[in-house]
């Protein structure tokens, strides 16, 4: 979503919410601005992405909860407006990324220091956005867990949805092989699209069947699973020797149990993967991420797929 400068130095322009519920009872209007509190740096938003946790959070369904009213939004694209006591940058001016639990959907946010980062001059502000949450979740889900590496090759489930889109174009930038797992032949022409090898079409095969005959029988090095849900055992029984399946979320709904027997037998692993680890623990690692990301953009390496960009009053 895009914003614009508020005139009001006590109010601005938001989408909020006064209890939980859906959508349609988000609100568009006056809402008081955020201050620059103590280790939180005040942006002037210039872009917002809409994330599946910003639904999640509405619908009082997630893990973070929020004092009403309260305005929704994760994904941040913005220019430094103040710096709160105890912050000492990025300087006012600069243009930043930033990832919060809520607030995002503003004319101004004010988010925690460790959470904001410096991007050029130039850079397209709803890119950055989309780039936020996704891409970083990818990345870190990739690289720091699964320990992508060139030449291997990785199944993705969810493929044409904002993660697992992303991890198609971050893995074939670290130099893998990318097999896209999605429920219809136009969900899996968008993955092709981004650079996915191969595609399996879950609802009219197998999982297991496709990805053994796309590896002449080794399996897949790698399984990113934003997904789950019933499609587990399946892409379980995808992975070969020494294996990882990186899981990033329930999509699918169920949570499954994981066998540890089916561990063992060909020596894998089941990573659990959450990006607060990577953001508010493992700083340094973030900060690579994000300049891989940045770089990545630059070069065209990732192309982030941006369905629409809308106005505040469009939030619904």
């Amino acid at each position: 979503m895009n914003t614009s400068d508020s005139d009001d130095n006590e109010t601005m322009r938001a989408v909020f919410a006064r209890a939980y519920g859906t959508p349609d009872s988000l609100i568009v209007g006056d809402f008081p601005k955020p201050k620059a509190a103590r280790g939180k740096i005040l942006l002037r938003v210039k872009a917002a992405g809409v994330a599946y946790h910003d639904g999640l959070q509405l619908a009082g369904k997630h893990q973070v909860k929020h004092e009403m009213p309260y305005v929704p939004g994760m994904e941040i694209a913005g220019i430094v407006t103040e710096l709160g006591e105890d912050v000492e940058g990025p300087a006012p001016g600069t243009p930043v990324m930033a990832l919060t639990q809520g607030g995002a959907w503003g004319q101004y946010a004010s988010v925690e220091a460790s959470q904001v980062w410096t991007v050029s001059d130039g850079i397209d502000f709803p890119a950055v956005a989309a780039i936020s949450m996704a891409y970083t979740t990818a990345h870190c889900g990739l690289h720091w867990e699964g320990r992508l590496a060139a030449g291997e090759t990785v199944l993705i489930t969810g493929a044409s949805g904002a993660v697992g889109l992303a991890a198609v174009e971050i893995a074939k930038a670290l130099g893998a092989r990318v097999i896209a797992v999605a429920s219809s032949p136009e969900r899996l022409a968008v993955a092709k699209k981004h650079g996915a090898d191969a595609g399996i079409d879950y609802s009219e095969v197998s999982i297991k069947d496709a990805a053994m005959e796309l590896t002449e029988g080794k399996g897949v090095d790698v399984a990113f699973d934003p997904v789950m849900g019933g499609l587990y055992e399946d892409v379980l029984a995808s992975l070969g020797w020494g294996g990882r399946h990186v899981i990033i979320g329930f999509a699918g709904g169920e949570i499954p149990q994981i066998p540890s027997n089916r561990l063992l037998v060909k020596n894998r692993s089941a990573l659990g993967m959450v990006m607060r680890y990577d953001r508010y623990m493992k700083p340094e690692l973030m900060q690579e991420t994000v300049d891989t990301l940045l770089a990545w953009y630059k070069t065209g390496d990732i192309k982030p797929h941006i369905t629409e960009t809308l106005g505040l009053e469009r939030a619904a």
